[in-house]
């Protein structure tokens, strides 16, 4: 599936890459020189991996408090939050990023999601809806991503309000909504709207010394940050607190789905696996999908991200680990087509 924005960055000379279902620019200038944009300067991604739902109504508010993680009391018009939905086991159904929009004086709730589950998320949406009084549309939702420590300045010489707060929070004006969102691995402010208006703010960008980039890039930002992605990192088949999602789930609201099994293991213990951070000690060989062993040969895990990192000049990734390894703190090695690389791991703290 192609993207609003699938036609600009081939003008510009991407090369391209299926990623669940939708055609993303893997490359356009070279993966380096579109990293150092992002660190140094700014540089223009294609956001079409993520879809979007809006959801308003007076019971808005409650019907998501009760299937979503996180506590929709804290949200407010400005704002927003990390959150998820889950199983009645506590597995995922989809990550979300939830925003606070006012939309011509009507409070709306802005989800963004993988595009992939767009559909499931509606099926469930439909399951769990008993009469409220609300409704949930997917508006066009064309996406460019400016992403760098030059990315505000390049917004406002556009002309374009800014969000205020802080790394999670948006602004609504009629031809564009303007997210800023702290899952990219970077500073990262999201364009998001009409195909029209979209593509004249990117080529007003590159003439302000954007430069168009690619999901190569943008993956070695997120590893660096430690941002598991979707289908990638984890999905359907774990839970939440196996992925190491924590801020995503509210420990004060009550109850949601899937929410008995997350407040137990948070409560009592850990999770059989763990999503890890890992850094190898050496090689340039890709490991993606890598069994993770003990020093005697049993297998602990997978490689699930790896990305050589300019910033730690070495390469890293996640994976997800047996707990027993994690706990014991013994030599860990990837392994792959005879390539075994000593890696160390770390997870991040539980709150």
């Amino acid at each position: 599936m192609k993207t609003g924005l699938t036609n600009w960055f081939e003008n510009h000379g991407a090369d391209f890459v299926q990623s669940d279902g939708v055609q993303l620019p893997v490359r356009v200038s070279g993966a380096g020189q579109e990293y150092g944009a992002a660190r140094e300067g700014f540089a223009l991604f294609d956001g079409g991996d993520r879809g979007w739902l809006e959801m308003s109504g007076p019971d808005t508010a409650d019907f998501l408090q009760r299937i979503l993680t996180s506590d929709l009391r804290e949200l407010k018009a400005g704002s927003g939050q990390w959150s998820a939905l889950l199983n009645g086991k506590g597995k995922w159904i989809s990550d979300l990023l939830l925003f606070g929009l006012d939309v011509g004086g009507v409070d709306v709730v802005g989800m963004d999601l993988p595009a992939s589950r767009l559909a499931k998320v509606h099926q469930v949406l439909e399951m769990a809806h008993f009469g409220e009084e609300l409704s949930w549309s997917a508006p066009p939702s064309n996406r460019l991503l400016v992403m760098g420590p030059e990315a505000e300045s390049a917004i406002a010489g556009l002309g374009l309000p800014l969000p205020e707060g802080g790394d999670l929070s948006c602004i609504s004006t009629p031809e564009l909504t303007v997210l800023r969102r702290p899952d990219r691995g970077e500073a990262c402010i999201e364009l998001l709207g009409g195909q029209e208006p979209l593509l004249e703010q990117a080529d007003c960008l590159v003439v302000a010394g954007g430069t168009p980039a690619g999901l190569a890039a943008l993956d070695i930002l997120r590893v660096e940050a430690f941002v598991p992605r979707w289908g990638t990192d984890f999905g359907e088949d774990v839970t939440l607190p196996e992925s190491n999602e924590w801020r995503r789930a509210s420990f004060e609201k009550g109850c949601y789905t899937g929410q008995e099994v997350v407040a137990k293991i948070h409560t009592y213990g850990e999770a059989p696996r763990q999503l890890c951070h890992l850094t190898f000690e050496a090689g340039t060989t890709p490991l993606h999908g890598a069994e993770i062993q003990d020093q005697d040969g049993n297998r602990m895990g997978l490689v699930s991200s790896w990305v050589w990192s300019p910033l730690q000049d070495r390469p890293i990734g996640m994976g997800t680990i047996r707990r027993k390894a994690v706990q014991n703190g013994g030599a860990l090695w990837a392994v792959s087509e005879g390539i075994r690389e000593p890696i160390l791991l770390s997870t991040p703290p539980k709150p």
